[in-house]
């Protein structure tokens, strides 16, 4: 888990006047900011479809459902196959102020992995990671926090101390715009670069990584199409040769 993207707690009261009732701001911690959705989002459904080399084009048969409460946090996310059934869930405990304590994965209903949070200060400082039969496998330390309660940086550990991977990640607010990581040898093995748009959706990601031992690079742009409240619901990858690679579709209800 390279790119640990998990969430810590800031929030404002403000005052109107004196014959109003205080209202509380929206959290800056709130999973709707990362994801650049406008409006009370209830729920997401997002279907993709690939498309090959020869125009072919191959719709996935797994449907990605992601719920919010009406603060703005994730509540749930999971795929479904044809008859509704899931296929694969993330579930997460909270704390009070919003940030997580747990993150767990499951695929046809059985444990994968965990990963139990440590803050202090309204800030993650480590976490522990546990495999499918939750014994520990791993450690995070030196958490780097922005203003919107993402860890930016760190390091995983295996169990013996030894350092397995590192992460860096740069933020735009709270939008991602790139990251870098390096491997157990402090090796780089991946880096990504992210250009916005005047909406604050990827225009263009570029990615370099590592893959059995041989460097790769990928290069894509992305158009869209939006609803009414400004969130995008058909999104066209675009690789380098312009061809298109993936369609993907969300179907957006609100509150």
């Amino acid at each position: 888990m390279k790119n640990l993207v998990i969430v810590a707690f800031c929030v404002t009261l403000f005052s109107c006047n004196e014959t109003k009732d205080k209202a509380a701001e929206a959290p800056k911690n709130i999973d709707v900011l990362a994801l650049n959705l406008k409006g009370k989002v209830k729920m997401i459904e997002e279907t993709t479809t690939t498309i090959d080399s020869m125009g072919v084009s191959k719709m996935d048969s797994l449907t990605r459902v992601t719920a919010f409460d009406s603060v703005g946090y994730e509540t749930e996310s999971y795929t479904k196959d044809p008859s509704g059934n899931k296929v694969s869930e993330q579930m997460m405990k909270r704390n009070a102020d919003g940030s997580f304590a747990e993150y767990s994965t499951f695929k046809d209903g059985k444990l994968m992995t965990k990963l139990v949070t440590e803050m202090k200060d309204g800030k993650y400082t480590g976490g522990k990671s546990y495999d499918s039969t939750e014994k520990q496998d791993g450690y995070y330390t030196e958490l780097v926090n922005n203003d919107y309660g993402q860890v930016i940086g760190g390091k995983q550990h295996f169990m013996d101390g030894r350092v397995k991977a590192t992460f860096a990640s740069k933020y735009e607010g709270p939008l991602f715009i790139g990251g870098s990581g390096t491997d157990s040898t402090g090796k780089t093995d991946y880096t990504s670069t992210v250009v916005l748009d005047d909406k604050g959706n990827p225009k263009s990601e570029t990615s370099m990584y590592t893959e059995k031992g041989v460097a790769k690079t990928e290069m894509f742009t992305y158009s869209y199409e939006y609803d009414t409240a400004g969130n995008w619901i058909v999104r066209t990858t675009i690789n380098e040769k312009g061809k298109p690679t993936k369609i993907t579709k969300r179907v957006i209800t609100y509150f």
